[in-house]
């Protein structure tokens, strides 16, 4: 691991659903939400035993198979690609719950056998009566809680394209965040050959190659740093990268993704702009790309607060708020575009 002491990401306590709304969010900052979610019984059982823990998933379990990643012992739990990076360092198995929970009992105690992971799994397919049991205010109800278990896994730096909270159920995880800028200093991989759709800083965290990765020292100097327990959550605003270890045997995380790709209630969202770009600018001269990058300062990035009012609002068109009818006309022309 880096030898370096870290900035300590900003701890809250006593949270409520309007503080968060209110002074946290606008932050556009991370944040501990220091012991959140105490009260969930799920958090209860884990702080008692994890056998107690794995009785009450096992209990609120409807059935069917669950999807689950294994990483060989030498590969210290990092989910990540080969060598060679032609392929990824884990395999993906299928099998029920109870015999996957039963070997994530019994890998956690032993440092030198396979991690396995259960990831980013909705949990209305397997525990339908969690969500009702263990209650979660702080996003729009529309938003599912997605779970997260295995033992001490690691998961490179990567980003998510909506707001994100994570709440510790079990174990103990240390979070590394750095924001949305220091994507150049993270070396980051392929953006259409990932391990789990989104892309990683080809950097290991435990033993960072600067020689190969010199950058990695700037990005360091901007990193943020949570050690979460049990009952703690953590706020992750959209674009921060976080690079994630879970520690302490037995580990389970449920989160919730507002917006994005995932939840999000609208397409096509921004990252699917960024492939358009790819398409029609990025190869184009680098003085042209610079005229371009002024036109969409001017529309897009900049405040438009009040920009258009030289122009006659019934002739505005689309540079005023587009409604849903706009939209689709604007869907539709782009849809001919692309064909």
């Amino acid at each position: 691991m880096y030898k370096r002491a870290l900035k300590r990401i900003a701890c809250w306590h006593n949270v409520t659903p309007e503080v968060f709304k209110e002074e946290i969010l606008p932050l556009h900052q991370p944040a501990i939400l220091k012991g959140l979610v105490n009260d969930w019984p799920a958090v209860k059982q884990a702080k008692h035993s994890v056998e107690g823990l794995y009785q009450y998933f096992s209990d609120l379990y409807i059935g069917g198979d669950i999807q689950f990643v294994r990483i060989p012992p030498e590969e210290k739990g990092r989910f990540f690609y080969n060598k060679e990076m032609t392929d990824f360092n884990f395999k993906r198995e299928v099998g029920p719950l109870d015999a996957f929970f039963r070997d994530v009992l019994a890998n956690s105690k032993d440092n030198k056998a396979d991690t396995l992971a259960l990831q980013s799994a909705p949990v209305a397919d397997y525990f339908p009566e969690f969500e009702k049991n263990n209650p979660f205010q702080f996003f729009d109800k529309s938003v599912p809680p997605r779970i997260w278990i295995g033992n001490d896994a690691v998961v490179s730096a990567h980003y998510d394209d909506s707001e994100n909270i994570a709440c510790v159920v079990s174990g103990q995880r240390t979070f590394t965040l750095f924001p949305p800028e220091q994507i150049e200093n993270l070396y980051v991989g392929p953006m259409d050959f990932t391990p789990a759709g989104a892309q990683l800083s080809l950097v290991d965290f435990n033993e960072p190659d600067f020689e190969k990765y010199p950058k990695f020292h700037q990005a360091l100097d901007n990193a943020l740093v949570a050690e979460l327990e049990p009952g703690d959550a953590i706020y992750i605003p959209i674009l921060w990268w976080h690079h994630v270890r879970a520690k302490g045997g037995v580990n389970v995380l449920v989160n919730y993704w507002e917006g994005g790709s995932i939840n999000g209630k609208t397409k096509p969202v921004p990252a699917d702009t960024i492939l358009m770009a790819m398409l029609s600018i990025r190869d184009l001269p680098l003085v042209q790309k610079n005229t371009w990058k002024a036109l969409f300062d001017y529309f897009i990035f900049s405040d438009q607060h009040q920009k258009y009012e030289h122009i006659p609002k019934e002739i505005r068109g689309i540079l005023e708020p587009l409604d849903e009818q706009t939209k689709k006309g604007v869907k539709k022309w782009l849809i001919g575009q692309l064909k």
